[in-house]
């Protein structure tokens, strides 16, 4: 047929040329044939080769009057395409060769509509497919242990989770499991609807100038960020969500780290969507139609080096898979692409945050919801509420079930009767003891192999788990099983999950531990069986060496701690040796030497705290008597289970209260209330970098007004507070007699809240120093206030800096404190907000010896620091701070 349309484009041709060379044109018409002499030559062709297009040459014909309403009605209603062709091919017929002519025309511009709409088929069919392909992958849900065969639908057990839009602060908690816990309660009481996301919402325009295309959707671990993006793809695939999309490709960070060597965008898609090597190109041109699913930033190997000037812009260009994943963050790679990506709280200052349209909180289940999960796991309504029911009155047990995944696990230690004199599971390190408790009874007694091969196995994954820790690996390989002597068994199983990853030339297994919590978990069994772990992890200089990032073992700690109590090593003694008496003393002695250390240096304690919380040994935490109690938990979104573990401690009374720091920890009115009784003796109480409402001021002037409390300093720099809160303050303390410094510093008041303070000399005489830089006032304001205050009281009220030595040496010791306690990242962020807000374009001459010592502090990061990116970011601050010495 192609032949035909060709010939009837050069008759045309040939019929539209002028006259000029008569002998050429007759010898050309000789030649030819006419359009209606074509039709009937090759009739039979053109019946098989119409019928795909004959409703829009038969509906285009009558458009052209080439043929009457009559002929279009008598063609029309024949059956078939190759019957309604034959007719109107005998109706051409009849009518002479200028309809005939027209009529080539016409089926020679169908074929071009005809391949146009053949595209747009196979188009659809493809994205068809590519649902069919996506959808049998995510329509099953894996819960550990699920037994060989046995499959439990996405459709029939997905739980909804709460998402929150918006974020704290970029400053997440580090590898805290419960952050959220039953503070989603709190959450769910306070958000509005504008601040619940529905799955399905997470990419329209909700309240933003805008609709995002980057997204970040951050929870701690088990919280169900895995299980929610296969939600997504799920409902995707049977067209329940994001029609917008017509591609979606999903990507895992465990998948990834598999990637060893440089590799194009387009081979990375092709590695598990080949079906798709057709149709790339088009998608690729139709970039905003494409959703990327980026899982698990916080497993990828790579995740603290994504601070790169390396760009990857073409898809078919080979690079680092590093340099990939931070062109698609940044939109250098497909321009208008959408890109949604999960990860732990931990990782998430790796990720380019400027690039992020919108921040969302996974925040697990609500209370309905973990009933709801209870009566489905024991399908007995009473026994599911009766169990419900006795969690619910163990707060630290209810708090772990608003985590997916633990919940599972709660449930699956509850159902098993351990008999009657079993105490309640009070930590974490009690959970998961008991579940590994549970899972050995059953394997022991399904097994022919008995209990000592069992224990060898359970002996060989915890030293496996080890290693694989001190490599940040989660990802291993069936090598390193049979270097570890393990073989896969029904009790392997229900700790391992095993992938099948397609290599070059073959099909490879890939295992990783079901969570990266039992990883950890194991990892710290190892260090228990092991008399001498190598390396050994209480060890500074060890932890430095294998690159051990601040917060990195904290959850592995607490572990460890458990493990090593009383309580546990009784459970487990009953199934394997236990040289306890050794490891447990040296540990604790180990962990009483830093709590007493961190205690007098004001250092960060809180994970120290969990690990003395796991003990659960009264007189052990009674024998830390440290010089001096400064309690330094800051930097962290304290939680429920955090604020128990914090009164745990308080409440041994091992001394007074000199310095409490809830620095950026996310406390407002009800959480600073729940630690009133501890605070009475409280020396210096810093509360900066929170969001403090009016509730909050107002119960710490109360503190102030009090004469049974003793403040000396009072921190609430960076709080958002304004006049109202201010002039509450200035109340406060007209007749307050223990504050001795209040620091205010880069809030919001201006000069009407901030003039009251001038009075407050004249009542209060203990009131030495009140910093109030960094608020609105104007030139004016600070005139007006420079003459109110009394030449004797010049250095009371602190508005700006100067050139006073004695009036900034106490904030420059503060800062240096702050700095000696941040981690690295921090630091980093702290130090830029001091130098960017405060001190920018200025120098004074006590600058210049502070700064250097400042400098040293930074060399010594620099030199202890192990990772690239981070080592970058401390240079450039060494270097911007040194324009100040």
């Amino acid at each position: 047929m192609g032949g035909i349309l060709l010939w009837c484009r050069g008759f045309r041709l040939l019929a539209g040329e002028p006259a000029r060379d008569t002998v050429r044109v007759h010898r050309l018409a000789a030649e030819r044939i006419s359009s209606l002499q074509l039709l009937r030559r090759n009739r039979v062709r053109l019946v098989d080769e119409l019928g795909d297009r004959i409703n829009w040459i038969l509906d285009h014909a009558l458009q052209i009057q080439i043929i009457s309403k009559d002929d279009y009605e008598d063609v029309k209603y024949n059956p078939g395409p190759r019957r309604k062709v034959r007719a109107l091919l005998d109706i051409i017929d009849c009518r002479g060769e200028v309809v005939a002519d027209e009529f080539c025309s016409l089926f020679d511009k169908s074929k071009d509509v005809s391949e146009k709409e053949t595209v747009s088929k196979e188009h659809s069919t493809l994205i068809k497919k590519h649902k069919q392909v996506l959808g049998h992958r995510n329509e099953v849900m894996m819960y550990y242990n699920t037994r060989p065969g046995e499959k439990i639908h996405l459709s029939d057990q997905f739980t909804n989770l709460l998402l929150v839009k918006g974020h704290h602060s970029l400053e997440f908690k580090r590898h805290e499991l419960l952050s959220f816990g039953q503070h989603r309660i709190h959450l769910q009481e306070r958000s509005s609807r504008q601040m619940e996301i529905k799955p399905g919402q997470l990419f329209m325009q909700i309240n933003d100038k805008q609709a995002p295309n980057i997204i970040l959707v951050s929870g701690v671990a088990g919280i169900g960020k895995t299980v929610l993006l296969q939600k997504i793809v799920y409902d995707w695939a049977n067209n329940q969500c994001f029609d917008n999309f017509e591609f979606i490709l999903q990507f895992t960070f465990r998948e990834l780290n598999l990637i060893n060597k440089p590799m194009s965008f387009r081979n990375l898609i092709l590695k598990k969507n080949g079906h798709l090597s057709k149709a790339l190109d088009s998608i690729f041109q139709a970039a905003d139609k494409l959703l990327i699913i980026l899982d698990g930033f916080d497993e990828f190997k790579f995740c603290s080096c994504l601070d790169r000037d390396c760009y990857i812009t073409d898809p078919d260009q080979e690079g680092n898979l590093v340099d990939i994943i931070h062109s698609l963050l940044r939109g250098e790679l497909l321009i208008g692409v959408s890109v949604l990506l999960t990860s732990r709280p931990t990782a998430v200052n790796h990720i380019p945050v400027e690039t992020v349209d919108r921040f969302v909180i996974i925040t697990g289940f609500s209370e309905k919801e973990i009933r709801d999960f209870f009566l489905k796991y024991y399908q007995e309504e009473e026994l599911g509420g009766q169990m419900f029911q006795q969690v619910k009155g163990n707060d630290f047990l209810f708090t772990l079930c608003f985590v997916p995944a633990f919940c599972y696990i709660v449930c699956s230690v509850l159902k098993e009767k351990e008999g009657e004199g079993q105490k309640q599971a009070k930590t974490m390190a009690d959970i998961y003891s008991r579940y590994l408790s549970v899972l050995l009874k059953h394997h022991s007694r399904a097994q022919l192999s008995g209990e000592e091969q069992l224990t060898q196995t359970l002996r060989n994954l915890a030293t496996l788990a080890y290693n694989k820790l001190l490599q940040h690996d989660t990802l291993f390989y069936q090598h390193d099983l049979e270097a570890h002597h393990i073989e896969p068994d029904t009790f392997v199983d229900s700790f391992l999950d095993k992938t099948s990853v397609q290599e070059p030339e073959c099909v490879v297994s890939v295992f990783s531990f079901t969570h990266f919590t039992i990883q950890e978990f194991f990892a710290a069994l190892h260090y228990v069986l092991e008399p001498e772990p190598f390396p050994d992890l209480m060890n500074m200089d060890t932890m430095n060496e294998y690159k051990m990032s601040s917060g990195f073992l904290d959850i592995f700690q607490r572990f460890l701690s458990g493990l090593l109590s009383d309580r546990n090593q009784a459970l487990l003694s009953k199934h394997m040796k236990l040289d306890k008496a050794t490891k447990s003393k040296s540990y604790c002695y180990w962990l009483l030497e830093w709590i007493r250390e961190n205690c007098e240096n004001g250092t960060s304690i809180l994970n120290l705290l969990h690990c003395l919380f796991e003990q659960q040994n009264d007189s052990l935490a009674e024998r830390v008597k440290p010089k001096n109690l400064r309690i330094h938990v800051g930097d962290n979104l304290l939680c429920p289970v955090d604020f128990s573990v914090l009164k745990y401690f308080l409440d041994m009374k091992i001394g007074d209260l000199e310095e409490l720091d809830l620095t950026a920890t996310n406390i407002n009115s009800a959480a600073l209330k729940n630690l009133q009784p501890y605070l009475h003796q409280c020396e210096r109480l810093w509360c900066g970098e929170n969001k403090l409402d009016f509730e909050a001021i107002k119960f710490l002037c109360e503190l102030l007004k009090s004469p049974d409390y003793k403040l000396k300093l009072l921190g609430l720099g960076w709080t958002d507070i304004g006049n109202n809160e201010l002039r509450e303050l200035c109340d406060a303390l007209k007749d307050n007699k223990t504050l001795q410094e209040l620091w205010v510093e880069g809030n919001n008041a201006d000069y009407d809240g901030i003039s009251g303070f001038t009075a407050i000399p004249s009542t209060n005489t203990t009131l030495k120093k009140v910093v109030l830089i960094g608020h609105c006032l104007r030139q004016e304001d600070l005139v007006k206030l420079s003459q109110s205050m009394k030449p004797s009281n010049s250095g009371f009220l602190i508005t700006g800096f100067s050139n006073d030595h004695g009036q900034w040496k106490g904030w420059c010791d503060w800062v240096l404190q702050r700095c000696q306690l941040c981690d690295n990242e921090k630091l980093v962020r702290f130090l830029i907000k001091i130098f960017n807000k405060f001190l920018q374009n200025q120098t004074f001459t006590w600058m210049s010896q502070w700064c250097k010592e400042l400098q040293e502090l930074l060399q010594d990061r620099i030199r202890k620091c192990k990772t690239e990116e981070t080592k970058n970011k401390l240079e450039k601050l060494k270097a911007t701070i040194s324009w100040h010495c």
